[in-house]
């Protein structure tokens, strides 16, 4: 079951996602200021229910620079990803880049959380069926 959780989080992650949802009009170095830290998991709200990831899930956190750049890791020693970030003040979102892929869209961010959607199919990393879910991930400030 950890497994099967640990999995599911990460492969919301993995979407490739289109913002059709809220963005953000803030200048560029406000963006850099409340998005450069280290942020966990806090939620998922999937299909609209609100889900709270069990205490034995794996925590994964993700951690924005200001070179923009960004480390996406867990407690689970083998796994890491790196990327670039880059702010689009005409659309207000934050685009996440990964292998030079489009990845990921924030689509909120305040000083305490910041958000991402995902509506998109994706392949799960540990099999080939298509799966589609309407998910956003809530990200709070690693204490």
């Amino acid at each position: 079951m950890k497994k099967f959780i640990y999995v599911f989080v990460i492969t919301l992650m993995a979407f490739q996602t289109r913002t059709s949802a809220q963005n953000m009009h803030l200048p560029a170095d406000s963006v850099t200021t409340l998005l450069c830290k280290k942020w966990e998991i806090d939620y998922a709200l999937i299909e609209g229910k609100k889900v709270d990831l069990p205490p034995s899930t794996p925590k994964a956190y993700i951690e924005f620079y200001k070179d923009a750049t960004f480390s996406f890791t867990s407690n689970e020693p083998t796994f890491i990803e790196k990327g670039t970030w880059e702010y689009d003040t005409t659309k207000g979102t934050i685009f996440m880049i990964v292998e030079g892929k489009y990845r990921k869209e924030i689509i909120s961010l305040t000083k305490y959380q910041f958000a991402t959607y995902s509506d998109d199919p994706a392949s799960g990393p540990t099999n080939s069926s298509k799966i589609s879910l309407k998910a956003m991930v809530y990200f709070k400030i690693k204490q």
